[in-house]
């Protein structure tokens, strides 16, 4: 939903307030431990608090309805932009969906693939769980592929450990357009009375082709005004080619909760009373941006050069680094142990050290080495049980370092309302934040672009809610946010800050509506920002699903329709392939031509299997197609679609 996260992505965020505030946190009783109990299966799910390590119950990803849709980069919001291809970075077109910019911001607009401690399901399993999913679309020279396989047991009621395996590569359909991912998630988790441990090892490397971008729009939507030879995709002249991006690191996450309690004599179970937290998190990440095609990399980007021009020219790719090492200590007082304790209480300290290598002009330094170090305290107070009042409320604040003075402060509360038979809920969110830039907004320096800025702190007000209707499957969510000096990008593609207010007001629908067979799912956004010059946004935005299902023989449910995404027409932000940020133009409008699939969507005892054909709309609306994703970037054209899901239960 639209509202339940308040874009707590980031280096010095504090823990993610979302619908998991409802949930009930364990940390050592077996006896309450009930996350995500699938009974047949015999597994429970979590995701952890980054910080406190709290476990917070989760659900996997076993639905049918929408399962292909998921698989393609349109599913990961109700309406992203992208340069084109599976595996390329992405921007949600929907505010309140972006997430923070963090301390390394190339690696940002990968949301939708990184894989991070806050996001991943841990597990525990009675028996060995193995499930492999593939998708694959396109011919032998555009074809796409993406393979993704988890395995994970059990040794004993206490420790699972498990493998995490993504493998992404996508040719594209377009030239220079390449993606290939490997990810990797080594992880594993220690539940018991007294201990509780979770550690999340990543190994990642990304590497993404550039084209700048089709040099034509009229190939797509005028393509009887061009070259009549010229009939594949693969043939449209672009800005340049043989340019990449490569992003590759390491990510070492351990979280350990120690409890303090006593054993009940009535019925001999452990009763935690504190916990004592410790917290460690490293981070390796390095960027390059590498061309053999400099003549047309130059004239796209006017012929810039900030380096040294007596040394530039030997270097073969723009790079930096980064390193973070955090450690974080708290203790935490448990709700529940005793008739007067309503409420989990906790307290932390976190130290933050960060190295950033970055390029520099100085003939005999090449690269420059800056260290920064910040030191945060906060706390969480926290009502997860109750029948009729929840909330939780998260605070930090930046002692003196780099980030000094930095303020975080958010919460959430809910009710739930008995009503026809069912229960509603009704959560009010909000959040205020007073933010130093990050690092790379302020320095950086490559070939081809550079700048030192000395940028105010961010100053952000959000309030919203939402309410859920059960009964009639309807959500309504409602946000509004104040921002005062928004760093975002400009036309140049560097960094720039607007000194003065911004206002985003946005509302969201979800409603699904089933008539015997028959199901129509729909989500709509509509949203307004006070500055479309500095932070355009389409006015609305909307997903809609149609869909007939029916069962064939008892254990075959098929799902066959058809589904689109549209949004109205802005000025989109455009792509910048040097730092892999999305950037402001004023030049073209992208919009109000819609991503139509056609589907069949299956489910067949432990396998889910789909067969789309993907962007329909060409055959549909005639001529003059107009499928762009951003300015010069369009999607796949029309084309078949397959994956499977399947679960192994040894």
């Amino acid at each position: 939903m639209l509202f339940t996260a308040l874009a707590c992505y980031g280096q010095d965020s504090i823990p993610v307030l979302s619908d998991s505030i409802l949930q009930t946190p364990y940390y050592g009783d077996s006896t309450s431990f009930k996350p995500a109990v699938d009974t047949t299966k015999h597994r429970n799910y979590w995701n952890i608090s980054p910080i406190t390590g709290a476990v917070i119950p989760a659900r996997p990803d076993t639905f049918l309805t929408d399962y292909f849709n998921r698989t393609n980069v349109e599913g990961s919001g109700v309406s992203v932009a992208y340069p084109g291809n599976l595996g390329l970075p992405m921007e949600s077109r929907v505010f309140f969906e972006r997430p923070e910019r963090s301390e390394f911001m190339f690696f940002d607009n990968f949301w939708a693939y990184a894989k991070t401690p806050e996001k991943f399901q841990f597990t525990n399993t009675k028996i060995p769980f193995t499930n492999v999913a593939y998708q694959s679309s396109g011919s032998r020279e555009n074809k796409e592929e993406r393979l993704q396989a988890l395995m994970s047991m059990n040794f004993g009621k206490s420790l699972n450990v498990g493998l995490d395996v993504d493998y992404l590569y996508a040719r594209g359909f377009y030239r220079s357009q390449a993606a290939k991912h490997t990810d990797w998630v080594i992880f594993g988790n220690y539940i018991a009375d007294r201990h509780q441990l979770h550690v999340f090892i990543n190994p990642s490397s990304y590497t993404n082709a550039e084209n700048g971008g089709i040099e034509d729009s009229r190939w797509i939507t005028n393509p009887d005004e061009m070259d009549s030879r010229n009939t594949s995709t693969q043939t449209i002249p672009t800005a340049f080619s043989d340019t990449w991006n490569y992003i590759n690191g390491q990510r070492y996450f351990l979280n350990y909760r120690y409890n303090l309690g006593f054993t009940r004599e009535s019925d001999s179970v452990f009763v935690p009373v504190s916990s004592i937290i410790y917290n460690f998190d490293m981070e390796n990440r390095k960027h390059r941006f590498f061309t053999r095609d400099s003549a047309n990399v130059n004239r796209f980007y006017n012929g810039a050069n900030y380096l040294n021009p007596l040394w530039a020219t030997d270097l073969p790719d723009d790079s930096t680094q980064w390193r973070s090492v955090s450690n974080t200590v708290g203790l935490a007082m448990r709700e529940g142990f005793s008739q007067w304790a309503k409420f989990d209480l906790t307290a932390y300290i976190r130290n933050d050290l960060r190295r950033f290598n970055i390029m520099d002009n100085d003939e005999s330094v090449r690269y420059g080495t800056k260290n920064v170090s910040s030191t945060f305290i906060g706390g969480e107070l926290a009502k997860r049980t109750g029948k009729i009042l929840r909330y939780r409320a998260a605070a930090s604040l930046g002692l003196p370092g780099y980030n000094q003075g930095d303020i975080r402060l958010a919460g959430a509360v809910e009710t739930r309302i008995p009503i026809l038979g069912d229960t509603a809920s009704v959560t009010a969110r909000g959040s205020l934040k007073n933010t130093s830039p990050a690092y790379y907004e302020n320095h950086y320096h490559s070939r081809y672009l550079s700048w030192n800025n000395n940028f105010n702190h961010i100053t952000r007000v959000f309030a919203g809610g939402e309410i859920e209707l059960p009964q009639t499957h309807t959500k309504i969510g409602l946000g509004v946010e104040n921002m005062t000096d928004y760093i975002y990008f400009a036309e140049t593609g560097m960094p720039q800050q607007y000194g003065g207010n911004i206002q985003i007001m946005a509302a969201s629908v979800e409603q699904n509506v089933k008539l015997g067979a028959l199901h129509w799912d729909n989500e709509a956004v509509v949203q307004k920002s006070s500055n479309d010059a500095v932070l355009p946004l389409p006015a609305w935005c909307l997903y809609s699903s149609l869909f007939v299902e029916i069962k064939i023989v008892k254990a075959l449910t098929v799902q066959a329709g058809v589904n689109a995404h549209v949004w109205a027409r802005y000025y989109s932000s455009t792509y910048e392939p040097a730092t892999q940020q999305f950037k402001l133009q004023h030049d073209t409008k992208t919009g109000e031509y819609p991503l139509v699939c056609g589907y069949l969507n299956c489910h067949l005892k432990q396998t889910r299997f789909f067969i789309e054909y993907y962007n329909l709309a060409p055959m549909l609306l005639g001529n003059n197609p107009n499928y762009f994703s951003m300015p010069n970037y369009p999607v796949n054209p029309p084309g078949i679609r397959m994956g499977v899901s399947i679960d192994f239960h040894n």
